[in-house]
């Protein structure tokens, strides 16, 4: 029916339906863990199963299918009362989606096959038939491991296919062919009475109807399964026995449901139950192609820019006017191909139920997660490298904050530690949030450690705040012995380092005692913002839009000092012609541009103030890795690039010269 790239293409749109049927299925499971009284729950965990089985049978792949068909023995028993999902079955069971997981990654698309058993697989596969209270059934052939004694038996089946089968993405063959399978065809007749003459045919309609006898062990429910995911395009009749007046009626044909368009997406993993609709609001795209229309989008906002100075500089009134109009429709555009790439922040945070309940068990610990915020959205690139940073943060509350429960208890407070993910928007920034209920950071001892490791002297005076992100240096612990989860000083420093790369800035508020909360700063997009433009002598740079607060002319007396007494405030200042080694330029009135990240506020002293644009981000190249104080380049409509200054790193870079540290430079013009 299907040739071999066609049915690769199709395999490969179960594998991405397969891998959120898992997600669902692991999500459904832990919800169970803490409300097993949740029908809801444990229905949409055994229909994910379900669908997962079904689907990989029709794709023949034969391990996966085995696992998940032990695995909905056991989900049947539970959704019936008969079995109770405690620990040992839940951790069992998540085990077994793991490898599930670990399966379909192994599957080769262009080849349509997959490995065979694995010994972690036929283990998993005899555990689970050790909780049934089975024999240990064949890795061959598992669907015909018996629930007791197997009961050979002859079924008919009475099968109508209606005619948009075809245009479904389905073959009737296939069904038959799985059916050979499960037991011996007896006897199989394939009805073409529907046929129609051959002017009247309809190459992609579906006109056959088959009467089989079938001996095999199977039950009605697996006899059911074969047809669950084309039950809108088929009538079946099954009997356990042979009387001939049990077939469905030869003619007139029994009437289709309501079925879906003929274009409707030809994916074999259609949940068994759910009816098809007649369209879909929803399209699935590959973040690929949104890269590239992103990267379009991109080209088209620096085009505009060019042709609005030329425009300016023609002085003519009715193209001014509509490079004006490009330029709106331009920033609508900007502004909607973003939004295609936000995605909610939710599903990141519902990833973490499963990390907290595996770190919990392994230190021994009660701790409850609980998340708001969830659909907070953010950019799917920034979504994709954060959610590594939150992994640490998230194992490092559980293992240094939160307590253990006979610590909890001597401290007054409940044996189950809370933990909480947030996230929101708060000054054209996306903030999230961990926070526990636990220890607190001990000041006292980071601050000696720093000072063991020559990291501060002992009578330099710091801020608690200040203390406390000496966490995030390289090579750095306070836990007095490694394991598995900390201990060897890996991991905040990596934290920082992904977390300046987008842009973004983390802090801490510990109380003693109380809880820690670290909180994430990032922007909204890495790809186009609203940049604002500064030029020192010919050098021009882009600072982010939503990180200058206010803009002044900087009285020299104050600035040369490095701090501006600001409305009775200290506000240090940071002259970017010095800081990175620019040639003193001939400009006499300089300015101010005053930014600000979280609690830290700066004023950057510059020449001249170009105003607001949109600034498309272009990587820096491999020879500019190096410098620090710059995220990213762009290209003014003149053509010129101009610098992305990284405002966070500006701060450090600041506090680090205070302490007598050079900064890196920029190349003079010259290259040298």
């Amino acid at each position: 029916m299907f040739d071999a790239e066609q049915w690769s293409q199709l395999l490969q749109g179960f594998l991405e339906e397969a891998r959120d049927l898992l997600k669902e299925a692991e999500d459904s499971l832990l919800r169970l863990e803490t409300r097993p009284d949740d029908d809801a729950a444990i229905n949409a965990l055994f229909r994910a199963v379900h669908t997962l089985k079904g689907s990989a049978g029709i794709f023949s792949l034969d391990p996966l299918v085995a696992l998940a068909h032990q695995l909905e023995n056991l989900l049947m028993g539970v959704r019936d009362g008969a079995r109770v999902l405690d620990a040992p079955l839940t951790s069992l069971m998540l085990q077994c989606m793991d490898e599930l997981g670990v399966m379909l990654d192994s599957i080769d698309p262009q080849q349509v096959s997959m490995p065979a058993h694995t010994p972690r697989q036929a283990a998993l596969l005899a555990a689970l038939q050790a909780h049934q209270g089975e024999l240990p059934a064949s890795v061959d052939n598992p669907l015909a491991a018996p629930h007791g004694a197997p009961r050979l038996r002859t079924w008919h089946l009475s099968i109508r296919f209606a005619s948009e089968l075809l245009s479904n993405g389905f073959d009737p063959a296939a069904f038959i062919r799985y059916l050979a399978r499960l037991g011996d065809i007896l006897s199989l007749q394939t009805l073409t009475w529907a046929v129609p003459e051959l002017d009247s045919l309809d190459p992609e309609a579906c006109y056959l109807g088959f009467e089989v006898s079938l001996h095999s062990d199977a039950s009605r429910e697996q006899l059911e399964d074969v047809f669950a995911l084309v039950q809108d395009f088929c009538t079946l009749r099954l009997q356990a026995q042979e009387p001939t007046d049990t077939a469905l009626p030869a003619e007139p044909r029994a009437p289709a449901q309501t079925l879906a368009p003929a274009t409707a997406t030809p994916l074999p993993s259609m949940p068994a139950g759910e009816p098809r609709t007649a369209s879909s609001s929803q399209v699935k795209v590959a973040a690929q192609k949104l890269d590239e229309l992103i990267n379009l989008v991109g080209e088209l906002v620096i085009a505009t820019a060019g042709a609005q100075m030329q425009a300016l500089r023609s002085a003519h009134a009715a193209c001014i006017e509509s490079v004006q109009a490009v330029q709106q429709h331009v920033e609508q555009i900007r502004e909607r191909a973003l939004k295609l790439r936000m995605v909610e922040v939710g599903e990141t945070f519902n990833r973490f139920h499963r990390v907290v309940r595996d770190v919990s068990q392994a230190l021994d610990k009660q701790i409850a997660l609980t998340i708001s915020g969830g659909d907070t959205e953010l950019d799917k690139t920034l979504i994709d490298r954060i959610a590594d940073p939150l992994v640490h943060l998230v194992r490092n509350a559980i293992d240094h904050g939160i307590e253990a429960p006979a610590e909890r208890r001597a401290a007054g407070k409940p044996e189950q530690g809370q933990l909480r993910l947030n996230a929101y928007h708060d000054s054209g920034m996306i903030v999230l949030e961990i926070q526990d209920d636990g220890r607190g950071l001990n000041t006292a001892k980071i601050r000696e450690k720093a000072i063991a490791r020559g990291m501060l002297d002992s009578d330099s005076p710091m801020s608690e705040q200040d203390i406390h992100l000496l966490i995030f240096e390289a090579g750095f612990s306070t836990a007095e012995q490694v394991s598995n989860l900390s201990g060897r000083g890996v991991g905040m420093d990596v934290v920082r380092s992904a977390i300046d790369q987008l842009r973004g800035v983390i802090e801490i508020d510990s109380r003693a005692g109380h809880g820690c909360t670290f909180r994430i700063r990032l922007p909204l997009t890495l790809a186009i913002i609203d940049g604002f433009l500064v030029s020192v002598g010919e050098e021009h740079f882009v600072i982010p839009l939503d990180m200058v607060t206010e803009c002044m002319e900087a009285p020299a007396n104050q600035a040369e000092q490095g701090h501006l007494n600001l409305r009775g405030r200290p506000l240090p200042c940071i002259d970017l012609q010095p800081h990175f080694g620019l040639p003193r330029s001939a400009c006499v009135r300089r300015n101010i541009v005053v930014v600000s990240q979280g609690r830290q506020h700066a004023g950057l002293i510059v020449d001249q103030l170009h105003g607001e644009l949109q600034t498309v981000i272009k990587p820096l190249g491999q020879l500019f890795q190096h410098l620090s104080g710059i995220s990213g380049s762009t290209i003014l409509g003149s053509g010129q690039v101009a610098l992305i200054l990284d405002i966070p790193s500006l701060f450090r870079q600041s506090q680090q010269r205070a302490e007598g540290e050079t900064p890196h430079l920029l190349p003079s013009p010259s290259g040298e």
